[in-house]
């Protein structure tokens, strides 16, 4: 179902709440909001739920909200997940509760956790506009996000990184790694893509960007074995990259 909404929030009251408290902001405030902006909602932890399809919905599903009410950390987690790929998502809070980080730079609102009539109203058409907006400025998703189908970067076999112990010892692949951390957005100094052509002409003190490492500069380039291979100076370190994986590395705009 495309037009579903995820609810994270509180699956019990502490003291400070009445029995039922949640449930009730689920029935009488988020569930009216989403129907109101043509999403159906579905929670993240009701029974039953299997962990794949958990993350499968935490990530694929096209908008989720964050209810951070009574210090909920499970839903902090789900926003920054959010947020770091690019995918919308909608924080909210109830008046009473005091929000752990700076709330200001997220689509985000605060409901009377009275659940006074009037208050409900209010809150049930501000969520539904909050959700709207959310989905209608989304960031495209990056490229690389998509490859899965659930907007996770996918491991690229051919982005291997060569053990630099030895320089003269044929050239070793690290075991592959499990999940490949994407610098996104892209930095405004970024170019394009090189072609696999201009990336083998590469030569001492060329400036570039790889999507995994950063910023670098190219110290020398040489041949081992079957591959052509780069060192290459990055803010974190020196790395020994084979320059195959050519959708890795990006121009420098001038």
């Amino acid at each position: 179902m495309e037009n579903r909404c995820l609810i994270v929030s509180p699956p019990a009251e502490p003291s400070t709440y009445p029995p039922g408290h949640f449930k009730r902001v689920y029935d009488y405030v988020i569930i009216p909001a989403c129907r109101l902006a043509g999403f159906w909602p579905e929670k993240l932890n009701d029974p039953g739920s299997q962990p794949l399809d958990v993350v499968k919905g935490l990530v694929d599903c096209p908008v989720v909200i964050c209810d951070i009410s009574a210090g909920y950390a499970d839903a902090a987690y789900v926003l920054a997940v959010r947020q770091a790929l690019h995918l919308p998502v909608v924080l909210i809070k109830d008046l009473k509760s005091v929000a752990p980080f700076d709330v200001g730079e997220f689509h985000s609102l605060e409901y009377d956790e009275s659940l006074r009539i009037d208050t409900v109203q209010k809150a049930t058409e501000e969520l539904s506009e909050a959700l709207k907006k959310a989905v209608e400025h989304k960031e495209e998703r990056y490229a690389l996000l998509d490859r899965l189908g659930l907007g996770l970067p996918k491991p690229d076999a051919s982005a291997a990184v060569v053990d630099t112990t030895s320089m003269d010892s044929p050239a070793q692949e690290k075991p592959q790694e499990t999940h490949l951390p994407i610098i996104s957005p892209l930095p405004d100094y970024v170019g394009e893509a090189f072609s696999q052509e201009q990336l083998l002409k590469l030569k001492t003190d060329d400036e570039l960007f790889h999507l995994h490492h950063g910023r670098g500069k190219v110290n020398f380039v040489k041949k081992m074995g079957k591959d052509i291979v780069a060192n290459i100076q990055f803010g974190t370190g020196t790395k020994l990259l084979v320059l195959e994986a050519s959708d890795f590395f990006r121009k420098i705009s001038s």
